[in-house]
């Protein structure tokens, strides 16, 4: 037997507040790219260069999550039976693989300026422009959160995330231009580029990282916990028994199935019944819309090597 559930409303299209948010984070995105390349072009920072050539990636990553939340929501075709949410992971390798690109420019960049040296100018309207666009890349990242945690978008979360962590690299620069300018040490820049260049790896190895485990149906176990309680507490109340539960997240659906045993006394009806009373109470605690398969089977005819 195969029910399908899902919680929430369902749409074959993004919500007009999922529009708006990546329309926003895109626009953004390009004035950020403006202002901080003008700061570079202004103090000569490398710090300030590594947050640039990041905002670029950002640029390229936001119209690629543009592009994947609307296939995201299409329904299945001949061609694709689960659908098309999967993109989501093909969205965080891409982006991962982008940041990682970046940080190898910055840190080449950053060595060839250490050795040969940095001249720091103009760093008043410099530090201006960047903390202008940390405080407004904040704004933003933290909208993004709350409107992709609100309409179960992990493609907009994941973007509002990096939006902070950007607001943070501004800020580092920042702090890094300041500390070379007043000290006179400016090889602090090039410095705090290297380091900005490091912790971009790391970020993007973490983004690859999910991105394999999204492809290759990695388990979260916190839901499987909650599908587990759900089951146990139901097979007990109706003196029934369970086998195979898996569970995946694949973009925003869960997909749990299952396989659940009853006694030869009860109808394929009751049957029916029950077991869309067990698929109904795992999708009430998902956070995410859930497709659910249950398997119906007799406890006492249960086919040898069936597992």
């Amino acid at each position: 037997m195969i029910e399908l559930q899902k919680s929430g409303n369902i749409s074959s299209t993004p919500s007009s507040r999922e529009y708006k948010a990546m329309n926003i984070s895109l626009l953004i995105g390009v004035l950020m790219l403006a202002l901080k390349w003008s700061a570079y072009v202004l103090t000569g920072s490398i710090a300030i260069f590594s947050d640039a050539i990041e905002t670029v990636v950002h640029i390229a990553a936001v119209g690629f999550a543009w592009y994947s939340l609307r296939i995201t929501y299409l329904p299945p075709d001949e061609d694709h039976h689960f659908g098309h949410d999967k993109i989501t992971f093909f969205s965080a390798g891409l982006e991962g693989a982008l940041i990682i690109l970046a940080a190898l420019v910055i840190i080449g960049t950053a060595i060839d300026k250490l050795i040969h040296g940095v001249v720091l100018e103009q760093i008043g309207i410099g530090t201006t422009l960047t903390a202008t666009a940390a405080i407004i890349n904040t704004i933003l990242g933290l909208y993004l959160v709350r409107v992709g945690k609100s309409e179960k978008t992990l493609i907009i979360e994941a973007n509002g995330k990096h939006i902070l962590t950007d607001a943070w690299t501004s800020a580092g620069a920042i702090a890094g231009l300041l500390i070379a300018y007043f000290t006179g040490a400016q090889w602090i820049d090039p410095f705090m580029a290297l380091i900005f260049g490091a912790n971009i790896i790391v970020t993007g190895g973490k983004l690859i990282r999910t991105s394999i485990q999204g492809l290759m149906d990695k388990s979260d176990p916190v839901l499987e916990q909650k599908a587990q309680n759900i089951l146990i507490h139901f097979c007990n109340e109706h003196q029934l028994s369970y086998h195979r539960l898996r569970l995946r997240v694949s973009g925003n659906f869960v997909y749990v199935d299952f396989h659940l045993q009853f006694p030869d006394s009860v109808t394929i009806e009751y049957a029916h019944l029950l077991a869309t009373s067990a698929e109904q109470q795992i999708s009430a605690v998902m956070p995410l819309q859930t497709d659910i398969v249950s398997h119906l089977e007799s406890t006492s005819h249960h086919p040898p090597g069936h597992i």
